[in-house]
């Protein structure tokens, strides 16, 4: 079982051309494994992404959400503040000399104005009551009226017409004031 030079040869041949094929393969199998290697990579990117988006969207929804209920009584406490207001200027005004039956009615006065301000506690809201000598703060305050004066600096409130508020932090109404400006 002599092969011949020339057999010998053949074979080799194809021995390598076997060896280059399953190379070639190889290769070929490795390129497909590295494909599908960057494309889960890139899906996996993606799915995070998307997955940050969706945090980010309910996280947005949540404050949304969470504003919509702090402000949403804010119509309704605009209202509830005149109320306020004229239950302040019925105290403000009570006789010097009463009877029993009006004591008693101011008293409910009283309780009625306190538990309006323990719900307004409640709910964020809070009066803006500036005091005489506290700067002007146009975030806060309307200027009424300009006072000329030499005994305050320039926008210096030196008197409070009408409490302002506000509700977590949103001016609802500004304080009404009168405020200093510089003699001429």
């Amino acid at each position: 079982m002599n092969k011949s030079y020339e057999e010998e040869l053949a074979q080799a041949m194809d021995d390598m051309n076997l060896a280059d094929k399953e190379e070639a393969q190889e290769s070929k199998s490795l390129e497909e494994v590295l494909l599908l290697k960057e494309e889960i990579s890139d899906l996996t990117d993606k799915l995070l992404r998307n997955a940050a988006e969706a945090e980010n969207l309910r996280k947005r929804y949540e404050k949304q959400l969470e504003e919509a209920k702090t402000y949403a009584i804010g119509n309704f406490a605009k209202d509830m503040i005149s109320v306020i207001d004229n239950l302040s200027r019925a105290l403000d005004h009570k006789p010097e000399e009463m009877s029993d039956e009006i004591k008693n009615i101011l008293t409910g006065v009283e309780m009625t104005k306190q538990e309006m301000i323990n719900i307004f506690t409640k709910y964020k809201m809070s009066a803006i009551s500036p005091s005489i000598g506290d700067k002007f703060d146009y975030n806060l305050h309307s200027a009424v009226a300009q006072v000329a004066t030499n005994d305050h600096p320039e926008g210096t409130i030196l008197h409070m017409m009408q409490v302002g508020y506000v509700i977590d932090g949103r001016l609802l109404r500004p304080a009404m004031v009168t405020v200093s400006k510089v003699s001429e």
